[in-house]
């Protein structure tokens, strides 16, 4: 569908009105179109002239020329003649300012390019008839070498170019006729002798090229060679859009076949350039600096450079910083740079600017850009992801990457070693070995960043760790890169939970127990809870032993235990005293997510069996003290268990089993007796000695079983808990005396140990007792 242009609506971003408005006047730009006398036109049939007299003085040129000529239009150039159409209308329009506009239409029989910049010149006319002679030379504009506009000979016999300051045309049969009259030769030159023709007349031809002449300065038409029209069909189809992005002054470019159209704009909003492209858009980051050459850099620049000052520009796409880039000289060129976005400057590159070139001038401006980078780069971080920046990155080096991808690298790699990068808890950057990371075996792409966020919601959990956001996978690895390789080497090393990363990762138990901090009790249990929901988003794989996982449960003793489903159970609320390590505080089990948590870990309430045995085993640590409320739950658990397997659990551990006496004392099996002949259950005298049948009412079975009496029974005295001492002090004694040898220890022993008991009493009775 053809689209009639309104340009006078330009700056309100509105390319095209209906056919009904076009009796609207039409922007002014600044001079009617010349005809075949004007100055340019002359300057034309001059120039010819001169080329003439040339071949006729040196008829070899005329091979040169048409060689060059086609090994351009069907070599790098062949399918980018819409590049460099559009390229020539951009240089065009450098210095008519900002809002600038460029429209390609493809119709059956011819293509145009149109632009309302500046109209051509005598320069320009030369840069159209000769090569390497292209007058934009120090300047910003995209086309240096005169190459470009040779390509439309690819598509075309007889390219016209329309300026309000002249027009002409490059007729091959035409030249080949009149060069033929001087010099034989089997190809002739086509761009070589233009001709003026007359634009009005033509307009009155053409549709077309009228509507265009309306409000452009200059227009390309392209008579079309058969077959060709399906090749510019598809450089419309492909035509990237990113080229806005690097010709300020262009807003607006219009490419238009009869089947599709296509419109690209820029806006700039909240330091952000978006790029609309038909019915979708992106969204971009645009950073520049001018680089001035090196001495060295100077002398390998490109041909016709004669400027010290360089302009390097890099946009990086907002959403689409993990994808890597190409280098850019305008157009996408094959050299990939593997940092996100563009990265476009005037490159060294071959003729057809398909591949960058080797050499110090290359090197000096990627090394410039590599500082641009690096500047720009934390402009690119988010309040909402801190580390997206750090998706900008190159990748790690892989085989087959280009030398130009290996040394951006490298310099970025060398440079942002000592910036700030890595984000901590608050989103504030840093030096990669100013933050501590998070465990490698969080950083799997199947775990997502649950248990990073989970623990990143802790108000109180540590500053100086990196922010979860950059401990992405494809993230910590471009961080990884940053480390020097002395650094790397010495990854791994010997903690409490086994080899682990140095540089820079941490063991999952010292990474949950940061959460601990040095808090009272109640801010410990909030900590606690915190590190065992985190704890219960990793899988087991990660967490294997208890021991991985820390110190992270906080227990109703008072301290920090592993979550040990064997050493540490959630509390039953049916006992009065319970107290303990292994028992999860209280807190933490009613709070319905963190006790879901705890289970997930394998946690379990505390069955009686378990708990008795626990306490059991409590009371068999040598060195530990036993309080009075511990003895309260044991008997407590005792009597949930039962007489049978209580006594089957203490028969062999009796040696710091209490019992509670009438007095409120804990004493020993061996220094107490029920309440009978000897001490009464009144209290009246003897109450350290009798046991309390008020506490231990349902016990006195049990009690009898592990040998608590009313008087004194026959016994082994080896079961009570002096024998051992006592035993030690008679060998000493016997030992002492004049022997004729010194027998060994275990050799002594009491010829028997039995007798009545028990005898530890005596030392506590009254005398009636």
């Amino acid at each position: 569908m053809k689209r009639q242009y309104d340009f006078a609506n330009a700056e309100v971003g509105r390319f095209f009105r209906p056919k009904a408005d076009l009796h609207k006047p039409a922007p002014s730009v600044g001079q009617a179109w010349e005809g075949p006398e004007g100055r340019i036109c002359r300057f034309v049939v001059d120039e010819a002239r001169k080329t003439l007299d040339a071949y006729r003085a040196q008829p070899s040129l005329v091979i040169e020329h048409a060689n060059h000529e086609h090994d351009t239009a069907h070599g790098g150039y062949a399918h980018r003649q819409l590049f460099e159409l559009v390229q020539n209308s951009a240089d065009a329009l450098s210095h008519a300012g900002t809002g600038q506009s460029i429209l390609i239409r493809l119709t059956e029989k011819f293509l145009y390019c149109a632009d309302n910049g500046k109209p051509i010149d005598k320069d320009g006319v030369k840069g159209l008839m000769f090569a390497h002679m292209s007058s934009k030379r120090g300047t910003s504009e995209i086309g240096r070498f005169g190459l470009g506009f040779k390509s439309v000979l690819g598509v075309s016999d007889a390219p016209e170019f329309f300026s309000r300051s002249g027009s002409l045309r490059f007729d091959g049969k035409f030249a080949a006729e009149r060069i033929r009259q001087i010099v034989s030769a089997e190809r002739y030159p086509a761009l070589r002798l233009p001709v003026p023709i007359e634009p009005k007349k033509e307009a009155g031809l053409d549709a077309d090229l009228q509507e265009l002449m309306s409000w452009a300065a200059n227009i390309v038409r392209l008579p079309l060679k058969a077959g060709m029209r399906d090749d510019l069909a598809e450089q419309i189809r492909k035509f990237p859009p990113e080229f806005l992005l690097f010709v300020p002054h262009v807003r607006y470019l219009t490419l238009e076949t009869g089947e599709e159209f296509r419109e690209f704009r820029l806006h700039k909003e909240n330091g952000e350039i978006r790029l609309d492209f038909g019915k979708d858009s992106s969204r971009w980051r645009r950073f520049t600096r001018t680089h001035r050459l090196s001495a060295d850099a100077r002398n390998d620049s490109r041909a016709l450079d004669d400027s010290d000052d360089v302009t390097i520009t890099w946009a990086a796409p907002v959403d689409g910083l993990s994808s890597p880039g190409k280098f850019w000289a305008f157009f996408p060129t094959e050299t990939a740079s593997l940092l996100a976005g563009i990265l476009n400057a005037p490159w060294k590159t071959n003729e057809d600017r398909q591949n960058l070139l080797s050499g110090s001038y290359n090197d000096e401006l990627i090394d410039a850009a590599a500082e641009l980078v690096v500047k720009a780069l934390p402009q690119l971080s988010l309040p909402a992801d801190p580390a997206k920046h750090l998706d900008a990155l190159p990748r790690r080096e892989e085989a087959g990457d280009g030398e130009h991808s290996k040394r951006l690298r490298e310099k970025l790699t060398v440079m942002l070693r000592a910036q700030p990068v890595v984000p901590d808890q608050d989103g504030r950057l840093h030096g990669i070995k100013n933050v501590s990371y998070a465990p490698e075996a969080l950083i799997t792409d199947s775990l997502g960043e649950v248990p990073l966020e989970q623990w990143a919601s802790y108000d109180r959990r540590p500053r100086g760790w990196a922010h979860h956001t950059a401990l992405k996978r494809n993230r910590l690895a471009k961080l990884d890169q940053l480390f020097h390789q002395e650094d790397l080497q010495r990854s791994y090393r010997w903690g409490r939970y086994g080899w682990h990363k140095e540089a820079p990762r941490a063991s999952v138990a010292d990474w949950l127990v940061a959460l601990r901090g040095e808090w009272p009790e109640e801010a410990a249990v909030a900590a606690s809870k915190a590190s065992v929901r985190v704890a219960s988003l990793i899988p087991e794989a990660a967490r294997r032993e208890p021991e991985h996982l820390g110190e992270i449960i906080f227990t109703e003793g008072g301290n920090w235990v592993v979550p040990d489903p064997r050493a540490i159970f959630l509390p039953a609320s049916k006992y009065k005293y319970e107290v303990g390590d292994d028992l999860v505080h209280a807190e933490l089990a009613s709070d319905p997510d963190t006790e879901s948590a705890l289970r997930k870990l394998g946690l379990e309430t505390v069955s009686d069996e378990r708990r008795f045995q626990s306490a059991v085993e409590r009371l068999s640590r040598n060195g530990r003290p036993v309080d009075n409320h511990e003895m309260k739950e044991f008997w407590a658990l005792a009597r949930a268990v039962g007489e049978d397997k209580a006594f089957s659990s203490l028969r062999s551990k009796q040696e710091r089993l209490r019992v509670c006496t009438i007095s409120g004392e804990w004493r020993h099996l061996d220094a107490v007796l029920l309440p009978g002949d000897i001490v009464p259950g009144d209290g009246t005298r003897d109450g350290q000695v009798a046991v309390d049948l008020d506490f231990h009412s349902e016990d006195e079975e049990l009690l009898s079983e592990l040998g608590v009496v009313r008087s004194p029974e026959k016994k082994d005295l080896s079961t009570e808990f002096w024998y051992d001492h006592f035993l030690k002090k008679c060998r000493k004694y016997y030992k002492s005396r004049d022997l004729p040898s010194n027998p060994r220890d275990y050799l002594l022993e009491f010829r028997s140990t039995k007798s009545v008991g028990p005898l530890q009493v005596l030392a506590s009775l009254s005398d009636e007792g």
